[in-house]
């Protein structure tokens, strides 16, 4: 049989958007009898089953880094295919196909919204890979635009593969909701971010809005969910800064069994990002019956469709009024609830992992 590695390094105890991508993607590959042995790169205290795996430890996010371009290379040769899960291939010449998987082009894209470190890593190491790679896949048709613009490379090796929705749903339990509540200490209706704190999300702007409707009247809290990129300290500042202490709600880090618990006790689902690949969030909110208001920009109407409220994400009245128009009528939030949950099951694992099983037979036949 074909050996194959899966690079799922980025996969972690606290993973975000690429490592919950890559968590769901090995897992669901692991459930399907293929032609190939499938082995997968993976942190020792991730628990992933159905699939051989290769077990490696690093405290911090450089010494994988420096792992992954020095030292991991040596041992691709013991495989016929190589997949990293995101931008990042080995600098040096590791002589076997390999794809890559883009999931954004933020760094071009919107460069100020990085640390000079990070940023100047990735554009370092995108256009190696992009060059080298076999065959690239981008969560988006928005993603692939950017790629074939930016790269300027032959749009022929670049494969659009949807992440699926999230195995959950709205949960009903108000015991279990509250509970939830309790731990992230949030009282009363609230108004709910999820995602990484960092500029591109659009964070300051959105409470910039939550203040203008605090002025109209609402009493909605503003639940801003999730744990500290980069450059977030602007964000409490700005809080600090409106006197909105008491009514924005921080929660850091939201464990994965709490998610649909969270999102389930949600009014609405705010997403106002200035760029993004694809969007799970939204998704996530959506899985679960809950109304979103998204950016009208890059891939998330591919995401979203017809069911939630789009809004100018640069725009403070734009998005206030999005907000508003679904606060106040229960009507509007039953049925964007209803077509978010259908549309959401137009996006499936199973599929995502068939899909790019077929990539690997087009390299290996």
């Amino acid at each position: 049989m074909k050996k194959v590695l899966i690079n799922g390094l980025l996969i972690d105890n606290k993973s975000t958007g690429i490592g919950n991508y890559g968590y769901n993607l090995v897992s669901k590959i692991g459930k399907i009898n293929t032609d190939y042995n499938i082995s997968a790169l993976i942190q020792k205290d991730i628990d992933i089953k159905n699939i051989e795996v290769v077990n490696k430890k690093y405290n911090s996010s450089l010494k994988r880094i420096l792992s992954e371009q020095l030292v991991l290379p040596k041992t691709y040769k013991d495989y016929e295919l190589i997949h990293f899960i995101d931008y990042s291939s080995p600098i040096l010449e590791i002589n076997k196909p390999f794809i890559i998987t883009i999931h954004d082009l933020s760094f071009y894209k919107y460069p100020h919204a990085f640390t000079y470190g990070s940023r100047k890593i990735k554009e370092i190491i995108a256009p190696i890979s992009v060059k080298r790679a076999s065959r690239i896949i981008v969560d988006s048709n928005n993603t692939k635009k950017d790629l074939v613009e930016v790269f300027d490379i032959d749009e022929s090796k670049v494969r659009i593969v949807y992440p699926g929705r999230p195995d959950y749903e709205k949960i009903k339990d108000k015991f279990k909701i509250q509970k939830v509540k309790e731990k992230y200490n949030i009282e009363g209706d609230y108004i709910l971010y999820l995602g990484t704190l960092e500029p591109r999300k659009n964070i300051i702007r959105l409470v910039e809005v939550y203040n203008k409707l605090v002025k109209e009247g609402i009493t909605e809290k503003l639940v801003i969910a999730g744990k500290k990129g980069w450059l977030y300290k602007d964000i409490f500042n700005k809080v600090k800064q409106l006197a909105l202490d008491e009514r924005v709600i921080f929660t850091d880090y939201v464990e994965e069994k709490d998610k649909p618990l969270l999102y389930s006790g949600a009014k609405v689902f705010v997403y106002v990002s200035l760029y993004e690949g694809f969007g799970l969030p939204p998704l996530e909110a959506m899985t679960c019956s809950i109304p979103v208001v998204v950016s009208k920009k890059s891939s998330l109407p591919e995401v979203v469709g017809d069911s939630g409220i789009y809004v100018n994400s640069e725009d403070i009245d734009s998005i206030a009024k999005g907000i508003y128009s679904i606060i106040k009528n229960k009507d509007l939030r039953e049925k964007l609830g209803f077509q978010g949950k259908e549309r959401s099951k137009k996006f499936n694992w199973e599929n995502t992992a068939k899909q790019v099983l077929s990539i690997y037979d087009e390299l290996m036949g």
